[in-house]
């Protein structure tokens, strides 16, 4: 075969070769049902804090992470359709810049568990000791490939709970982006982040029990962007009073204003 017949024959194969994949992925993806944007909105009150024009992004953002992540349950958790609606619908919420199309590119699967699950870590404590005894977790954020959630947890986010476990393990995505800080998503300028979050994170670790703010955050400027971001989500109004700068911050990020929003849950 000549040299120039095998060089056609290699340009032909390569368009072919990307059309039957590209044709796999869209068979291979899962599928919306119907009702979808209806049934996201009834089962997800935080989506009620979208304003009407971010709302078709916002829907498009819940479509593709549906479309391009693989859900999979853990220890007998059958994923179902409104499970699907409903981590895409929480974790969208954190996407709605005008730079977040490449959605948690990282992330290719989540894990979803019926409750919190035991996990064992082989990396060392400050002292260098590992643990052998398992610890109970409700979310972790692989820097890998995989979100892994406590199902139960998700729906009482849902409810009202202050812990909201898919927006904390999706900030932590959002912060791995950027590689070269810790609990600082990737962004043009990080002079006003950087001054907010530095003083309100050492704010939380001199504070015994803040108001607002889970004490977790005080281990480290990554869980900080955790906390900080559930509470922007489900406790605006109290994290406004108690932290305007810091809210106003987040607001400026995630282009939401939830404390300006008719409540989601009724006052306890």
């Amino acid at each position: 075969m000549s040299p120039l017949l095998a060089l056609s024959l290699l340009l032909l194969a390569i368009p072919i070769a990307w059309f039957v994949r590209r044709r796999r992925a869209r068979a291979s993806a899962p599928r919306l049902p119907d009702g979808w944007r209806a049934r996201l909105h009834a089962r997800v009150p935080q989506a009620a804090l979208v304003p009407a024009a971010l709302r078709e992004r916002y829907e498009a953002r819940v479509e593709a992470f549906i479309s391009r992540k693989r859900f999979i349950g853990c220890n007998g958790l059958v994923v179902d359709d409104d499970m699907r609606l409903t981590v895409a619908g929480l974790a969208a919420l954190l996407l709605l810049r005008d730079d977040d199309a490449t959605l948690f590119p990282a992330v290719r699967s989540v894990l979803l568990y019926p409750a919190a699950f035991l996990v064992r870590h082989d990396e060392p404590d400050e002292l260098g000791l590992v643990d052998d005894e398992p610890v109970e977790q409700i979310g972790e954020s692989w820097q890998g490939d995989r979100v892994i959630l406590s199902w139960e947890d998700v729906e009482a986010a849902l409810a009202g709970d202050a812990v909201n476990v898919v927006i904390h393990e999706f900030a932590h995505q959002l912060d791995d982006e950027n590689p070269w800080s810790e609990g600082a998503p990737p962004m043009a300028d990080y002079t006003q982040w950087s001054q907010v979050m530095q003083r309100e994170y050492e704010r939380l670790q001199r504070h015994r029990r803040p108001p607002v703010l889970d004490p977790y955050g005080a281990e480290s400027p990554g869980e900080f962007f955790g906390v900080v971001s559930e509470a922007f989500f489900q406790r605006p109004v109290e994290l406004r009073r108690h932290h305007a700068e810091l809210y106003a911050l987040l607001a400026g990020y995630y282009r939401l204003d939830p404390a300006a929003a008719p409540p989601l849950w009724s006052a306890a």
